[in-house]
């Protein structure tokens, strides 16, 4: 059977029994014969046949199994067999509003594959075991999807979609550790606008927020797929990850400060350019702390800021 996401009345933790039933149930009386039964089962490509008495209601099932046991125990008399000879009995029911969580759990007791479903005594149609297991799975992965996704939302910024600065911190840790355990380097790279200040005054803060989202834009698709790109605060980015020298994390900041630069920025029909400033820092076997690291990258930021903004800086300068 064809399988949804499941939500609205179901929603992902409370799926239904009538969410997954077939309702397309074949009914036999109890008095037909074998053959007759396993002629339909085969014409219309189903697994069980659900035994009801004269006012429809179900007293049992035969499934394939039933009918293979019945092969094998009756062999020459098979043609002789009816449904009430080899069905399965008393019959297993529930109801179409049960959770399956439950349904899935009986089943797996009583060892069947098929359950019809019933309500006031009426068939409303038939479950199997693999409706069940594959709702509860896709019910399983579509909340992991969705824990992932408000996971993903609380380490970002809600303005420019970056990763935010408890994020950041966390990664910081994360890398600081794993370059001390190999011995190999990692880069942080502090970014700030030049003159965001004036931008507010000149422009308004909607403009200044445009801007803001445009450069990180910027800096999250131009950078490299391993690095972390964040907001800091405020005008301040940064940047981090794993890198092959320190040479190779200069280059990175000078081509985004590059590509900002010649960035058209535009608010309200009015065209300008802005510049950013860069301060790089790379880790070695001395630097203990991730806040160390940090600080080192923000004082080669305030170098290059000192010396005129729109350039890029190392603290291997300092």
């Amino acid at each position: 059977m064809e399988m949804e996401m499941y939500q609205g009345e179901a929603g992902m933790n409370n799926i239904k029994v009538k969410d997954v039933m077939v309702k397309e149930v074949l009914t036999a009386e109890k008095e037909e014969s074998l053959l007759s039964i396993v002629e339909r089962l085969h014409k219309h490509r189903m697994g069980a046949i659900v035994i009801v008495n004269r006012e429809k209601s179900p007293i049992g099932i035969v499934t394939e199994r039933d009918i293979i046991r019945a092969i094998l125990a009756y062999r020459s008399g098979m043609t002789e067999k009816q449904a009430q000879d080899i069905m399965s009995a008393p019959l297993l029911t529930v109801e179409p509003d049960e959770s399956i969580e439950p349904v899935a759990s009986l089943m797996t007791l009583n060892r069947v594959r098929r359950i019809p479903v019933v309500k006031g005594g009426e068939l409303q149609g038939i479950v199997s075991y693999r409706d069940l297991t594959n709702a509860l799975r896709k019910s399983f992965n579509l909340l992991a999807e969705e824990t992932e996704k408000l996971t993903d939302r609380v380490n970002r910024d809600s303005l420019t979609g970056l990763y935010n600065k408890r994020y950041i911190a966390e990664q910081l840790d994360y890398h600081m550790e794993l370059s001390k355990r190999s011995g190999n380097p990692m880069a942080v790279i502090m970014m700030d606008i030049d003159y965001f200040k004036k931008i507010n005054d000149i422009y308004g803060h909607v403009c200044g927020d445009h801007v803001l989202k445009e450069v990180a834009e910027i800096l999250s698709e131009k950078s490299r797929s391993i690095n972390i790109v964040g907001r800091y605060g405020g005008e301040e980015f940064i940047i981090l990850g794993p890198i092959g020298s320190e040479k190779s994390s200069v280059y990175l900041a000078e081509r985004l400060r590059v590509l900002v630069e010649k960035r058209k920025f535009s608010c309200d029909g009015k065209n300008f350019n802005i510049t950013i400033s860069a301060g790089v820092a790379v880790w070695n076997p001395e630097i203990k702390s991730a806040d160390a690291l940090v600080k080192m990258a923000d004082n080669a930021l305030y170098t290059a800021k000192r010396s005129g903004r729109n350039q890029v800086r190392s603290a291997c300068e300092e």
